[in-house]
């Protein structure tokens, strides 16, 4: 069994909210104050039977509206359903356990328990009197504290929620619920064997080459046996050598104790006593054996290795608590879940990818039967499969929702494959954000940033957690599903997507000749349509994406070719444009510096480049200026060294110089409309 749904009313940031789980790993991810912490309380209320199950005042949803709280008290109430694993059968230990609680039967027994925090029905109309002249929620809020709060009471029922079957206390206890939350001071229970995390997997493990040999279950009771009375045997001896070595100590106590009238009618002190081996391991430290030969105790070792450390005891524990010849038949546990926020905390990438490899192991190996997982990690979260994602955002109301990519990529396996083999070779951040901007190459990447701040939006971008996805290439498709607002279960997130226009040219068709496209220049598309065909590559997208509720994609316009160009092209005179790099830096500026088409070409290096901006009567000479330089600049720069050095320059500008830099038009329109600004 495992839990596969999880229902939430009215409890914190959760209005009313459904979110599925699948076996095994799920990875919570979400913004700050997202609910998932949440998630995680909601499902330890049902099952973890050691946490105090009274909530406060503000536990409850916040949302709620004055009149529903005046015609009702409010209530909690979380839902945990059970489902049967794909090869598990209804005869399980698993089933036997939650089959008490099924609300159906076929195909596989599904079961479910309901946490319930309710004012009971006699307080109920004494409530509705007190608070029925409060001016707000919050004043009711705070008569429900002053008043009421201590009169709430709290269920787990089984079944169906309205049955109100109560869940027998010893069911809860045959579930082990474990979490791990992110501000924890771990090293507390990892210090000595006076912890009882440490002692309780000490205890077990004491002899464990022979619990777990081949022998038979008398042979192995018999072996320990031995070894338990040997132990006892040197501890005895020890011990009374230890009261031998205090014997003339003790006279000296009994002089005292006569003195005081302590002992009388020649009353003697003895000394006695015995050392079990459970009561030798609590005196037991852990220290950490260094590559150069050092032991360090525990606390002077490192933060993220302490945290490694405790899950992994806590790992080990629940396996104790489900051995049945360890607990007992009564005490063992039937289900186990851990739970983990922020596992990345002090660990470096490299060991957070061996983490999650770790715990996948232990639910391979069936130590423990579901993994829940709150994450803030990129790194992390890269190495994340799709199947394996759980991602909580907030709607435009602060209703909390769940959204799936495995649900979204579902009958899309080419390009879930594609997301996944992306995700592993990048960075995630696509996963947290706000809002995206997703482009083709690393010249936008590195480039848009700074144009950014150029427009003055660096505030907004940042507060309305916008990033830069550079996708390297025109894979948008892939993408778009995972965030595309007219299919269901889709990430509700604002996404741009700027691509170049790229024109291109092939020339027709002659007899069985195949002729290929192939790039050409703004000024040359469309120019002689009886000898070629022509396409290019955005103008596709940008039409079909042009009424989407949340996509859009942007372009150069007709003049238009790449980023590069459209830089040169929309500040043709501005010399700040020109890097170390550029291969024809004094070309260039005496270019920029022409006043007309004719001195430009006269300046010019390109002879084919001139043929080609002179050849058409259809272009105004000012764009065939602006055209020539653009062009003139592509030709002369490598991107990637470029865009670098162009972010460089441009951040160094005065004001003054920054104002006088034209950020390219369709890239300004995409910042503008991502940040709401059109």
């Amino acid at each position: 069994m495992y839990i596969s749904k999880v229902k939430i009313a009215n409890y914190k940031g959760f209005e009313k909210a459904e979110v599925e789980l699948k076996d095994g790993l799920n990875v919570i991810l979400g913004h700050n104050n997202g609910g998932k912490s949440t998630l995680l309380d909601a499902i330890s209320l049902v099952l973890n039977s050691e946490r105090n199950r009274k909530l406060s005042v503000w536990d409850f949803y916040q949302g709620i509206s004055l009149d529903t709280l005046k015609d009702k008290a409010p209530s909690v109430e979380i839902s945990l359903y059970f489902s049967m694993s794909d090869a598990e059968e209804n005869i399980s230990s698993d089933a036997a356990l939650f089959s008490s609680y099924a609300i159906s039967l076929e195909p596989k027994l599904v079961a479910c328990m309901t946490y319930v925090f309710f004012l009971p029905n006699t307080e109920i109309e004494s409530y509705k009197e007190y608070v029925a002249n409060a001016s707000n929620t919050i004043e009711i809020m705070k008569m429900i504290e002053s008043k009421f709060i201590r009169k709430y009471t709290y269920s787990i029922y089984g079944g169906k929620p309205a049955l109100h079957q109560q869940v027998t206390s010893e069911d809860l206890r045959k579930i082990d619920f474990q979490k791990v939350d992110a501000l924890r001071n771990v090293e507390s229970e990892l210090f000595s064997g006076r912890a009882e995390l440490l002692h309780d997997v000490l205890s077990y493990f004491l002899d464990y080459n022979i619990k777990s040999s081949d022998k038979t279950e008398g042979e192995i009771k018999n072996e320990i046996k031995v070894k338990r009375d040997s132990f006892q045997l040197e501890t005895q001896k020890n011990i009374d050598s230890l009261i031998e070595r205090i014997k003339d100590g003790k006279n000296e106590i009994i002089k005292y104790a006569n003195k005081t009238g302590a002992l009388y009618n020649e009353s003697d002190l003895l000394f006695d006593g015995s050392v079990t081996e459970e009561q030798l391991l609590r005196v037991l430290n852990i220290l950490v054996s260094t590559s150069v030969g050092f032991n360090i105790p525990i606390f002077n070792n490192g933060l993220g290795y302490n945290n490694l450390i405790y899950i992994s005891l806590l790992l080990a524990k629940m396996q104790s608590n489900k051995e049945i010849s360890y607990m007992g038949t009564t005490n063992a546990k039937a289900f186990s879940v851990l739970s983990i926020e922020e596992p990345e905390a002090h660990l470096h990438p490299e060991l957070q990818y061996q983490f999650l490899d770790f715990l996948r192991q232990n639910i391979a190996d069936k130590k423990v039967k579901q993994v829940f997982i709150t994450s803030h990690s990129p790194s992390l979260t890269a190495k994340v499969k799709l199947d394996e994602l759980c991602c909580l955002f907030k709607d435009h109301r602060h209703k909390v929702n769940a959204y799936y990519p495995r649900k979204i990529y579902a009958s899309e396996p080419k390009s879930k494959k594609f997301v996944q083999r992306y995700l592993d070779a990048t960075r995630a951040d696509m996963l947290f954000a706000g809002k995206i901007l997703f482009v083709e190459g690393l010249a936008e990447q590195i480039l848009i940033p700074v144009f950014v701040n150029l427009l003055g939006y660096n505030q907004d971008w940042l507060s309305q957690q916008a990033i830069v996805i550079n996708i390297a290439g025109r894979y948008f498709d892939h993408f778009l599903k995972m965030y595309d607002g007219t299919n269901e279960n889709t990430l509700p997130i604002r996404v741009a997507c700027i691509t170049d226009r790229d024109p291109a040219r092939k020339r027709k068709a002659n007899g069985s000749e195949k002729e290929s496209y192939l790039s050409c220049w703004p000024i040359e598309y469309n120019a002689l349509p009886i000898e070629y065909d022509y396409k290019n590559h955005s103008e596709e997208f940008v039409a079909k994406y042009a009424n989407h509720p949340n996509i859009r994609f942007f372009s150069q316009d007709e003049h238009g070719k790449t980023l590069e160009y459209d830089i040169a092209r929309m500040n043709y005179t501005n010399q700040n444009i020109l890097t170390d790099s550029v291969a024809n830096k004094q070309e260039l500026k005496n270019m920029m510096s022409a006043s007309t088409f004719d001195r430009l070409k006269s300046e010019c290096k390109s002879a084919k480049l001139i043929d080609i901006y002179s050849d058409n009567a259809t272009w105004e000479e000012s764009d065939k200026l602006k055209g020539l330089i653009a062009a003139r600049y592509l030709d002369s720069i490598k991107k990637g060294e470029n865009a670098l050095e162009l972010a460089n320059a441009l951040m160094d500008l005065s004001n003054e110089e920054k104002e006088n830099f034209n950020v390219p038009t369709y890239i300004k329109d995409a910042i503008l409309w991502l940040l709401k600004k059109e």
